[in-house]
């Protein structure tokens, strides 16, 4: 059954969950299924994997699975990096690898150590003011960022840097990174260039870090002259162009004032040369140029899309006066806990504008401010005459006489200010609900046997799942919208991400989760959850995951969770290069099993639609729709975290679905 859209409000006596029918939970005298078994026989369902004693469901829908290896940091060639790759684990377990020992049913996890790499930034032919008579290459700062950070995976970043060769008398740099495909962001270093010289931030899509890696070329970028109409509203002005999904500056900087008007027709004017050779997320025209007021302006940040300005002529665009944002407003109000006249409660208040009176029409605009509550209970603001989405965070504590409250969001209009100079807007109450809790069972699949000591996680859904919609049409079965994430945010329509929280089950199998955030509470408008259910290695029980939990209220589960009989896999982890001659030393090339002490943690693929990718479809979702029947990598879910053995060996175990 599908627990994708489950939305639970009120308590345990209500029982309901919408969009799912609920079978009651039927006792059974029935033990529990053998957990440890010596042959086929000694399980109920399944087979036995022998290698490690364990009764192993026939098969599941988690075929595709994102490993994440962690080597421990005092590793002398793995350590301080994270080793990312996508398995068939049907493919992998059927073969084996009898030249290295690994026997068909066995599945390797090979880690291939780092890849060096060294390279440089050409200039385009036509940036010669960037370059010296005898210099070819550019001082750039490159940072690598893997690609499966399309699947809203926290991976990390590595930077490396371009440094003056006395013998080259070129800028090169050199470092070492895991293998995989990248994304790399280069920015210029403009302190070591001629003011003249027009080097832009550039990214490269989709490299792939292996045997070689290319040189890395900047094209001749594209221009855009901005012409602004208005007098001195600009003055001081920061003008640049950014990527519509990532935010990175994918341009040059001009400051507007007395040195960008133009000395013939006196209208003040910015050109930009920007990057635009963009394989992934956007169509052309979609790039973001982006007007920041100077520091201490109460002003908000412009967003136009590039496509909207050049109506007219390719390269020129014309801009009115989009400096106006009406005069600020001193907001105060006081926060109390919801229901609780004159309670003030500790919590820090972020204010984003959804739309801001003085503002045109069509324009968009990112204003945010934030405050922290004083010891009466107020907070106080300057704010712009509109309408906000304010975003409470209390701590993550029980606090005294208060208890344990909930990250919510509520809406507040500031009234414009007509008069100028200091208007207080006062009498507002912001109201800090209670915290959300999650009660329920764990218990065995069959015979329903309480299980104690199990941790339960609930975790923020992946937002990224809302960016995918179902197309009308034949042509189009689905739209994959990542276009929208920098705007949304500008706007104030990204979605609350809840904190996550935990506890353990007791002997009864019952578990509370308190301290849940429930965003807007209200029915169907609350924090979306994961639910995992985490046992400890030894227990050796896979987890179990129920996705998009929509909470209100105090819940009480209406049927306890069961955790399944698994579906097993033995599996070596590997480390070395596997097309070199095995046995030799790793930071040679060669093969040795037994990477020791790593920590595993395993993601289910999920496509744009939501469900789990049973096939070899791993490309990440990037382009804005899909044909019928395509599908892509939209998000991750983790479904397992481990560590492997001092032989580099491990048993993982894996639910048989994810609902």
């Amino acid at each position: 059954m599908r627990w994708r859209a489950w939305l639970i409000s009120g308590a345990a006596a209500s029982g309901a969950a919408a969009g799912c029918s609920v079978s009651p939970d039927t006792a059974s005298d029935t033990p529990a299924a053998p957990l440890t078994c010596a042959s086929d026989a000694d399980c109920r369902n399944g087979y036995c994997l022998t290698p490690f004693g364990v009764c192993s469901q026939m098969g599941g829908e988690l075929t595709q699975l994102l490993f994440e290896v962690t080597p421990p940091a005092s590793d002398p060639v793995y350590g301080g990096a994270r080793f990312l790759t996508v398995v068939d684990l049907g493919a992998a377990e059927r073969g084996g690898v009898p030249d290295r020992g690994i026997e068909p049913g066995w599945i390797e996890l090979n880690v291939r150590p780092r890849v060096l790499v060294s390279g440089s930034v050409a200039a385009a032919p036509d940036q010669s003011a960037c370059l010296s008579s005898a210099r070819s290459t550019l001082p750039v700062t490159l940072t690598f960022t893997p690609r499966e950070r399309l699947f809203g995976l926290p991976v990390p970043s590595y930077d490396l840097a371009t440094s003056l060769s006395e013998t080259t008398g070129e800028y090169s740099f050199h470092g070492s990174l895991p293998p995989g495909n990248y994304d790399v962001y280069m920015r210029p270093d403009t302190a070591l260039l001629d003011e003249s010289c027009v080097a832009i931030p550039q990214i490269f899509h989709d490299r792939q870090i292996g045997n070689t890696f290319p040189l890395l070329e900047q094209p001749t970028p594209a221009s855009l002259l901005l012409t602004f109409q208005g007098q001195d509203s600009h003055e001081g002005w920061l003008v640049d162009m950014v990527h519509p999904v990532t935010g990175e500056v994918i341009s040059n900087r001009v400051r507007l004032g007395a040195t960008s008007r133009d000395p013939i027709s006196n209208a003040v004017q910015a050109k930009l040369y920007y990057s635009h050779e963009d394989a992934d997320f956007i169509a052309n025209g979609n790039e973001l140029v982006r007007l920041t007021p100077p520091a201490g302006t109460p002003a908000g940040t412009v967003l136009l899309q590039r496509s909207g300005l050049e109506l007219g002529t390719s390269g020129e665009a014309l801009i009115g006066d989009v400096f106006q944002f009406g005069n600020p407003v001193n907001f105060q109000s006081w926060v109390w806990k919801q229901r609780a006249f004159d309670v003030p409660v500790p919590a820090t208040l972020s204010f984003a504008a959804r739309d801001l009176d003085a503002v045109a029409a069509g324009v968009f605009t990112s204003f945010e401010r934030s405050a922290t509550v004083d010891e009466r209970g107020q907070v106080q603001l300057s704010l712009l005459p509109g309408r906000y989405r304010v975003r409470a965070t209390p701590p993550g504590v029980e606090i005294p006489d208060l208890g344990l409250l909930a990250g919510s969001e509520s809406n507040v209009t500031v009234w414009p200010n007509d008069m100028g100079g200091v208007i207080v807007q006062g009498g507002h109450v912001i109201e800090v609900p209670a915290a959300l809790t999650l009660a329920g069972r764990v218990v065995s699949d069959a015979g329903a046997v309480p299980l104690a000591g199990l941790e339960v996680r609930a975790t923020a859904s992946n937002s990224i799942e809302d960016s995918c919609s179902a197309a009308s049409g034949d042509a189009q079965a689905t739209s994959c919208d990542r276009t929208r994430p920098v705007l949304r945010k500008a706007l104030a329509r990204d979605p609350f991400v809840p904190r996550t929280r935990n506890a353990l089950s007791q002997s009864d199998g019952g578990f509370v989760i308190g301290g849940l955030d429930c965003g807007q509470c209200e029915p169907g408008a609350g924090g979306r959850f994961d639910l995992s259910v985490r046992p400890t290695e030894d227990m050796r029980l896979p987890w179990l995951v129920r996705r998009g939990l929509n909470l209100f209220g105090a819940v009480t589960m209406p049927v306890p969770l069961r955790i399944p009989q698994p579906v097993a896999h033995a599996i070596r982890l590997t480390y070395g290069d596997p097309t070199l001659a095995p046995g030799a030393d790793p930071s040679a090339g060669g093969v040795v099993p037994g990477l020791a002490g790593a920590l595993v943690r395993v993601y289910a693929l999920i496509d744009e639609t939501s469900h789990v990718i049973e096939d070899a479809t791993v490309a990440p979702c990037v382009t804005t729709s899909l044909t019928s029947g395509q599908h892509c990598v939209q998000s991750v879910l983790q479904v397992a975290e481990l560590r492997s053995g001092n032989d580099g060996e491990f048993l993982l175990l894996l639910p048989p679905n994810v609902d």
